[in-house]
């Protein structure tokens, strides 16, 4: 019975972290497209040397900056997911010594 407990939790472990890994790559691709976004409004700032353009800059620089604090986000909770999954593994061993 415990067994199947523990098969149980890895199973949604694992499923969490297969939508960890999709939530990754939608994150780092709309981070790319931010950071191609500020690339360009920060040029255009350096360029026009007007408060709009600098202002779009900023805007554009605190995407990225919330894009990066995302992907952060999602490599600690996998790296939490992996480190729970390691323990449900380590107690399945233990399971099977016993038995």
């Amino acid at each position: 019975m415990r067994k199947r407990r523990l098969s149980k939790q890895l199973f949604v472990v694992n499923d969490r972290l297969k939508q960890l890994e999709q939530e990754e790559t939608q994150v780092s691709a709309e981070l790319d497209y931010h950071r191609a976004l500020a690339d360009d409004a920060v040029r255009d700032a350096a360029v026009y040397e007007s408060e709009l353009h600098r202002n779009s800059a900023d805007r554009a620089l605190a995407d990225v900056d919330r894009f990066e604090r995302a992907l952060r986000e999602v490599d600690y909770r996998r790296e939490a997911l992996l480190s729970k999954r390691n323990r449900l593994l380590d107690r399945m061993d233990s399971y099977e010594d016993l038995h």
